[in-house]
């Protein structure tokens, strides 16, 4: 599925691949929600190094955002690894 994407030299996110809004609109939680599709499937984004955003403030947030979900994708199975280990003492932990 496709999250982030540049039309019309515009910065867009999506968090079904259906409906596109505006990048400075995007909160907390839709970020939250990209991360834990990032986590459990793979995602497209468009390079912003390949198109060019007009509105500085788009840029900013779209360059910002893409770098942080490629370095979240690549090291995607460490960190649900990771994760999922914490998960599992705390839950030892507390079912004792």
């Amino acid at each position: 599925m496709k999250c982030l994407k540049i039309d019309s030299s515009k910065g867009f996110y999506s968090l079904d691949g259906a409906i596109w809004k505006p990048l400075d609109e995007i909160s907390k939680e839709d970020i939250l929600v990209i991360v834990n599709k990032c986590l459990e499937d793979s995602f497209e984004m468009d390079d912003p190094s390949e198109v060019t955003v007009h509105n500085k403030a788009h840029e900013i947030i779209y360059k910002s955002l893409y770098a942080k979900f490629v370095e979240l994708n690549s090291q995607r199975s460490r960190f649900k690894d990771e994760s999922e280990n914490l998960f599992k003492e705390s839950l030892a932990k507390y079912s004792e």
